[in-house]
């Protein structure tokens, strides 16, 4: 009887998990849809964003290799993220705090705040031979779902310019299997990956 109800918590977290960002999202439309009210959150979500710049930076241009970018990526993704770091099916010790104590609308206004920034892309690699082989590989297992580009769309990130070492972890994280996304094909593309090959992958992703 135990697992049975382990089974129906499990289930009916992911309900509420899915409803919380199906609200995010459509308020994150709302918003988008009134210059006034976009204009509105974007300030707020800077006001909200002061402590994130210490590792995100005050542009939202990441301040270490190992933390992503978060300027012009898309809001819904952002807001995605923030849900799965305050259900746990994303973890970092920083990140399941903060998300925790955002509201709806904080969520949403530092989602649309850091989507009106520009990315500035990170250190490049200058090993051409590299870069031409995460070329390859991005085109035939990347290219498909965040596009020729890098670019993404929606809940799909934004990849192009993001710091080489946050790609290369999390690439790993997915490969060593202590990541997982239902219904995504992440883990599997990943466990494909030797090492050399998401280093290459990461160096093209940056130079981007």
């Amino acid at each position: 009887m135990k697992w049975y109800l382990v089974v129906i918590g499990l289930l009916m977290s992911t309900l509420n998990s899915a409803n919380e960002i199906e609200r995010m999202v459509e308020l994150l439309n709302n918003k988008q849809s009134s210059a006034n009210s976009l204009k509105q959150s974007i300030t707020l979500g800077k006001e909200r964003a002061i402590l994130c710049g210490y590792c995100h930076g005050k542009d939202g241009n990441s301040v270490k290799e190992y933390i992503p970018n978060l300027a012009g990526q898309h809001p819904e993704y952002l807001v995605t993220q923030f849900e799965a770091f305050s259900q746990g099916s994303r973890y970092n010790y920083v990140m399941a705090k903060l998300a925790k104590n955002l509201s709806v609308e904080e969520r949403v206004n530092l989602a649309l705040y850091y989507a009106s920034l520009q990315v500035k892309p990170s250190k490049v690699s200058t090993d051409d031979v590299q870069k031409q082989a995460g070329k390859v590989l991005f085109s035939s297992r990347c290219a498909t779902c965040h596009g020729s580009e890098g670019l993404g769309k929606n809940s799909l990130p934004r990849l192009a310019g993001q710091p080489e070492q946050y790609i290369i972890n999390t690439l790993n994280t997915f490969r060593q299997g202590r990541r997982k996304l239902p219904g995504s094909s992440m883990p599997g593309i990943a466990a494909g990956l030797t090492k050399p090959d998401i280093a290459a992958v990461a160096a093209y992703i940056t130079s981007m």
